[in-house]
């Protein structure tokens, strides 16, 4: 998928998508919509208590919101993210936060990624009619 000269395949994994599809029931609103609204809604405060406990050296606050944003960037499909957000979870995990600014920064720059995709693919959903 391309949007703005961007391809966002690499970015959101399609066969998570796909997965999320599969579980569609006719009736309901579309799937990939109502998950992808909901972490358009609920990541971004789980992206800045991230950022936040790694300037303050709040190890078991960044633990708490790389495990949250590390589980719902999975189910999205978002899978980088979700390695970033795994990485520092170890690193509050093992209290040793050499480097965590640095991968925060990668996490936060991914993010912004993930987000352009998955509006991107909520417009293509709700154009498509699916």
């Amino acid at each position: 998928m391309k949007e703005g000269g961007r391809v966002f395949c690499d970015v959101l994994d399609q066969s998570v998508l796909a997965d999320l599809r599969e579980l569609q029931d006719p009736e309901d609103p579309d799937i990939v919509v109502e998950v992808g609204g909901l972490f358009i809604k609920h990541s971004p405060e789980k992206v800045d208590a991230i950022m936040q406990s790694v300037e303050k050296d709040d190890a078991k606050g960044l633990q708490l919101a790389a495990h949250s944003l590390k589980s719902s960037s999975a189910y999205i499909g978002a899978m980088r993210l979700s390695t970033l957000a795994k990485e520092l979870e170890m690193m509050a995990r093992s209290n040793s936060l050499n480097g965590a600014r640095e991968k925060a920064q990668m996490l936060k720059d991914e993010f912004s990624l993930v987000m352009e995709a998955i509006r991107a693919e909520i417009q293509l959903t709700g154009q498509s009619g699916q």
